[in-house]
């Protein structure tokens, strides 16, 4: 009969062997801890949220443990951290390399990653919002806590592209208000705001958040 695991890893990847692999285990050891293990491939869409998504609708566990692909760690040093912090009101959060750990509960609850927000970072500032809207707790891990490294350069996102999914997080959430978000003094950047904003309205209409999400 195969354990279910009580928790899992999910390594979202554009590489058949991401070099974050090389801080765990063998298979047998992670089964023997019950770990499940899931690397999931982007196939193509070039969204780093759509893939951590796809990778959590195949997981079992009860905590999900979202990894970026280029992270160097202690994994047992990890796994005490999650045991230690981790209950149904806390979430367990590095920003870069992005490490997200949380129970499946709550990550389903709030509709997963935002697919319409590109993996430029913003769309982890709205999965914090988000979780924090539903009353939970951010606990962010000190990278020494778990010996983290960062394998690559992460590249600087793109000026005005996080600008603008900066301003729709902004506008979902009500963090600023509205005449914040679009006055400038310049009228082109005026012009550049209210053009954001009404895509903004449109994709909350026609597209959906995730495909873990109902709307």
């Amino acid at each position: 009969m195969v354990k279910t695991p009580w928790c899992s890893i999910i390594i979202p990847t554009l590489s058949d062997n991401p070099p974050t692999l090389k801080s765990l285990p063998p298979p047998e050891e992670l089964e023997r801890l019950g770990i499940e293990l899931i690397v999931s491939k982007d196939m193509g869409w070039r969204n780093a949220s759509r893939t951590r998504n796809l990778g959590a609708m195949k997981a079992r566990g009860e905590v999900l443990c979202i990894i970026d692909d280029d992270a160097a760690f202690d994994f047992y040093k990890l796994v005490d951290v999650i045991k230690k912090f981790l209950n149904e009101s806390v979430v367990l959060w590095i920003e870069v390399p992005h490490i997200l750990i949380v129970s499946r509960n709550n990550f389903f609850s709030a509709g997963g990653y935002d697919e319409r927000i590109r993996p430029i970072m913003a769309e982890t500032v709205e999965l914090r919002m988000r979780f924090k809207r539903m009353g939970l707790r951010i606990h962010d891990i000190v990278p020494e806590m778990i010996d983290l490294r960062h394998l690559r350069e992460h590249p600087e996102p793109r000026y005005l592209l996080n600008q603008k999914h900066l301003t729709w997080i902004y506008l979902e959430y009500r963090y600023l208000p509205l005449w914040r978000l679009i006055w400038r003094k310049n009228p082109l950047e005026v012009a550049r705001r209210v053009k954001w904003v009404l895509e903004w309205l449109l994709y909350r209409r026609y597209k959906r958040r995730s495909i873990l999400s109902k709307r």
